[in-house]
């Protein structure tokens, strides 16, 4: 009546071991095998799950960290989409290098010069602008130019009667050779 139960699991989590699922050749379908069930010679003996241990940070820590992160982000996105570094609240001589707030900027007087560099990279820009346009312009001169030789080269050198007279001799030979 009753039949003797059927091995291996079928879904029981009492009997699930992520030391099997290292050995099975499927693992690649359970979720978290990198690291639950880690198999090769760079993971033996090897701690995979260092980030996770040892945490004894407070609260105020955490949140401080995670503030720092955010500043460190956030600054890098400003350069990243040209604006610049941000300037650190707190500090006399302006931009900081971050680790120890060790100032990276100018002293004050060289402001002024740091204006003058900007002036001479917008006069440098607007030079390249006008060399850009002289050579587009040039080019389609150019172009136009081409364009108007373009029927001259077309003909012959010779005089175009010349030419459809020869058009004509030839056609009617044509013409001749075929009747006979």
């Amino acid at each position: 009546m009753f039949e003797p139960i059927r091995g291996g699991t079928r879904g029981g989590q009492a009997e699930f071991k992520w030391a099997d699922v290292s050995a099975d050749k499927d693992r690649e379908n359970y979720l978290g095998h990198s690291v639950n069930a880690p198999t090769g010679r760079w993971q033996k003996n090897k701690d995979v799950h260092w980030y996770n241990r040892d945490v004894k940070m407070t609260d105020a820590e955490r949140d401080e960290e995670i503030r720092k992160i955010k500043e460190a982000e956030a600054e890098a996105l400003s350069v990243a989409l040209g604006f610049g570094p941000s300037l650190k609240t707190g500090t006399a001589a302006g931009p900081t290098s971050g680790a120890n707030s060790i100032p990276t900027g100018a002293p004050k007087g060289e402001a002024a010069e740091s204006g003058d560099a900007d002036k001479q990279k917008n006069l440098e820009k607007e030079e390249k602008r006008r060399l850009k346009a002289e050579r587009k312009a040039l080019k389609q001169a150019q172009r136009e130019e081409h364009r108007a030789e373009r029927p001259r080269r077309r003909r012959h050198e010779g005089d175009d009667d010349t030419h459809d007279r020869d058009y004509r001799t030839r056609r009617d030979r044509w013409r001749i050779a075929t009747l006979l």
